[in-house]
């Protein structure tokens, strides 16, 4: 539930862009910065938000990051210029929501089910395409409604009465006693796994995933209008990509625990391939019969990527600091989808 509000609330900025555009008399870039150091916080702060998770905790890490992006949106509600919504829903409440995000969503996930990392970790982001579903389309009914300021206190009432709450009972599974076995169950420090080579193949995996995936999901709609599909038709196989991923998340998990990460992976990226070949074959024959082969296997591929590389870290840097370890890793992708 967490990962689906912080999720949708990020993805339901689209809602508010022109809306903000026509309140703030600004131009299309101008606004976007708003939502760009919201991307940027949740991205590059990564790091940060690990060293945070080790430390505090996940309860208080996402009760604070509940009540921060609830008063920086309360801020930003009654913001009378540009620069002021910058600072209190882009950067405060970018800072609130990138604690909230999947980052630190699935370490809990990863660290509560070890026999059963990829399904725990599956389930727990299928709140990721849920939220950006559902907050879209109740966005748009409320700017319709209330206008773009009374939105954001709505977000903020679902974050201080869901979201706070919601964490109150949450927490790490206990550590095994010391003795014996306590160096084991404290895992390898954050200069351990840095100075590691499953850490650098790992955070490859995450770059080069954040490389591929975004990239078709921007560019697949204007691709298939320059086929000559329609573009209510190029714009719904978009959608269906996503909730196709959702089906492909649940089956990546699955797979990953019972057949094993590579395997897994190895799979996943296939079907993607083979996807984007079927949609080369769209401009080749002109046939609407390959965009759907494409959303079928495209779509199973997408988010396998996250979900291996995250169950796989939990296995390899399970302990003490991997709130950090997780955190440098998810630091891959941002140059990735950058590019």
């Amino acid at each position: 539930m967490t990962l689906a509000i912080q999720n949708g609330i990020v993805m339901a900025f689209a809602v508010l862009y022109l809306p903000l555009i026509a309140e703030f008399g600004a131009s299309r870039g101008e606004v976007a910065t708003v939502q760009a150091a919201v991307l940027l916080l949740g991205g590059f702060g990564s790091p940060l938000i690990g060293w945070a998770f080790d430390r505090l905790g996940p309860r208080r890490l996402f009760q604070g990051g509940a009540v921060l992006t609830a008063a920086a949106f309360a801020v930003a509600s009654r913001a009378g210029s540009l620069p002021l919504l910058v600072v209190s829903y882009g950067i405060v409440g970018g800072l609130g929501l990138s604690t909230l995000g999947s980052q630190a969503n699935l370490v809990v996930a990863a660290l509560w089910f070890p026999t059963a990392r990829g399904r725990a970790i599956a389930v727990a982001d299928l709140g990721t395409g849920f939220g950006a579903f559902a907050f879209t389309l109740l966005g748009q009914a409320l700017v319709v409604a209330l206008g773009w300021r009374a939105t954001l206190l709505v977000w903020a009432a679902l974050l201080l009465a869901v979201v706070a709450p919601l964490n109150a009972f949450q927490r790490l599974p206990p550590r095994e006693p010391a003795g014996a076995d306590a160096r084991r169950a404290a895992g390898p420090t954050l200069g351990a796994a840095l100075r590691s080579a499953p850490f650098w193949w790992l955070a490859a995996m995450r770059f080069f995933g954040a490389c591929a995936f975004p990239l078709l999901n921007t560019h697949m709609v204007a691709y298939a209008i320059g086929q000559g599909v329609a573009p209510p038709t190029a714009a719904a196989a978009l959608g269906a990509v996503s909730l196709v991923s959702l089906a492909g998340r649940l089956t990546t998990g699955w797979l990953s625990d019972r057949v094993g990460r590579p395997e897994t992976l190895t799979l996943a990226y296939a079907s993607a391939a083979l996807g984007i070949g079927a949609l080369s074959l769209l401009a080749i024959t002109g046939s609407p019969a390959w965009l759907v082969v494409y959303v079928a296997l495209y779509g199973m591929a997408q988010g396998s990527s996250g979900i291996v590389a995250s169950a796989r870290a939990a296995d390899v840097f399970a302990g003490a600091s991997f709130g950090a370890i997780y955190g440098w890793l998810s630091l891959a992708i941002g140059p990735g989808e950058a590019l």
